[in-house]
């Protein structure tokens, strides 16, 4: 009896290791049509299949283009053609979530399971996908989600004050900085607008890069037009920025362009203009330097 219980406790003991490394979870680019921007520190690369996502990469696909990241959990994201998205957060293990940040484009979630913790913040409003497959399209004055099956929520500006928004296998919602409805099925308009291959189950290429992790190819480092989106972004996005980006403050052209768009980031004036947040000298006028007055005798 006593072998039996060695034995079990050493397989328990062995498989720790195991269960510790299945609960990471990753993020990898699985596929590729057209160019892709990926903005990584102050560096612009060459996007490449293979290629894992950290927290604060900014992708940018190109007019063209298509990109699909594959979790390793099972959730697959397809970016369409105009996406920029920046990753706030991604996650690692399971109780990490995982933030993106979006101004505009289309996104497909799908294979999403209770419990993945998973945020799409964007201008108008921020949607979390509950289960299922959820479809996101974001213009520059109106977004929409449709629920192709499971569920998702939505909280934020249009809809409904501060109430999140349950959408059920089916919904459709449209909205914009003011108001938004929900129907029963999606616009034709939307479904024109969407990628082809968004209609479609996404496919599935993970098991090839599994095990082998690609390095992006680098460029150059960032204009400050490059990132001027996510410098000027809701102060929560863009606080952020200014610790990741002060390196190319000593570029001159990132610096003016600094200095001229000052009032839509303002959390920049400590680092462009330091001297203005130094501890002021005492002053040192005739009444300080006085001696003191002589006791009273009494």
């Amino acid at each position: 009896m006593r072998i039996v219980q060695l034995r079990r406790w050493a397989l328990a003991l062995m498989a720790c290791p195991l269960a510790a490394a299945a609960a990471d979870t990753t993020v990898t680019v699985t596929l590729l049509e057209g160019p892709t921007t990926l903005i990584r520190g102050v560096t612009r690369y060459a996007l490449a299949e293979g290629v894992r996502l950290q927290s604060g990469d900014i992708l940018e696909v190109g007019d063209k283009g298509l990109a699909e990241m594959e979790f390793s959990d099972g959730v697959a994201l397809a970016l369409g053609p105009k996406t920029r998205v920046l990753a706030v957060s991604v996650p690692h293990g399971k109780p990490a979530p995982g933030d993106f940040y979006v101004t505009q484009g289309a996104l497909k979630f799908s294979g999403v399971k209770q419990g993945a913790r998973l945020r799409v913040l964007t201008p108008l409003f921020t949607l979390q996908p509950v289960e299922g497959t959820v479809v996101l399209a974001l213009g520059s004055k109106e977004g929409s989600v449709f629920v192709e099956g499971g569920e998702a929520r939505l909280a934020g500006r249009g809809t409904r004050g501060s109430a999140p928004v349950r959408l059920k296998s089916g919904d459709f919602y449209t909205g914009d900085e003011s108001k938004g409805g929900v129907a029963g099925r999606p616009s034709p308009a939307f479904i024109d607008a969407l990628p082809k291959v968004f209609l479609d189950p996404l496919p599935s290429r993970m098991a090839r890069y599994k095990d082998r992790q690609v390095q992006p190819r680098p460029l150059e480092a960032v204009k400050y037009a490059e990132v001027e989106t996510w410098l000027k972004a809701p102060p929560e996005i863009r606080r952020r920025m200014p610790a990741r980006f002060k390196p190319r403050a000593a570029d001159p052209a990132f610096r003016a362009a600094l200095v001229e768009n000052l009032k839509f980031h303002p959390e920049w004036d400590p680092i462009l203009f330091p001297e203005k947040y130094e501890p002021k000298e005492p002053a040192t006028g005739s009444a300080a330097a006085a001696p003191p007055r002589p006791a009273v005798q009494r």
